[in-house]
């Protein structure tokens, strides 16, 4: 029986390529989970080509969720004390938001920034075809139709 598991957290340090001892490349990294004030950590291995490119395409702190099929063990070391081992075999990756050296090279007029809707070269009246931030969501100057007269 696997379990599989969705780990969110951030990268606690870069991810790092790698070859297994049958000469499989896969793709190694270090999820840390905040819980309040105290931290669980993931390893997790990637075996897929595109989830692995995703993971590499980021850095320590980075925000990522990986997907897949999970382990938890046991184990003692020198001084004694149990502890658990967390990891996850991960066939999807995905990024929560977008890698600061990404989002710096990113040009000005790129989508998701917003444009003024208006024309501050002679007034502030909205340019035709724009919504005008006094209208209603969705609702562009050009609709007039729109526009009754409530008498309340």
């Amino acid at each position: 029986m696997t379990a599989r598991a969705l780990v969110t957290g951030t990268l606690f340090r870069a991810p790092e390529r790698k070859v297994s001892r049958g000469g499989k490349p896969y793709v190694s990294a270090t999820i840390r989970v905040r819980e309040g004030d105290a931290s669980q950590f993931w390893r997790v291995t990637i075996f897929s080509e595109s989830a692995g490119e995703e993971m590499m395409s980021l850095s320590d702190g980075d925000a990522v969720s990986a997907q897949g099929a999970m382990r938890a063990e046991l184990y003692r070391p020198d001084d004694g004390e149990p502890r658990l081992s967390l990891s996850i075999i991960a066939d999807q990756v995905l990024a929560l938001r977008q890698p600061a050296r990404k989002r710096e090279k990113q040009p000005a007029d790129a989508p998701g920034k917003s444009t003024a809707c208006t024309d501050r070269s002679t007034s502030a009246r909205p340019v035709s075809g724009h919504r005008s931030p006094y209208a209603p969501h969705g609702m562009h100057e050009t609709d007039r139709s729109l526009d009754d007269d409530i008498p309340f």
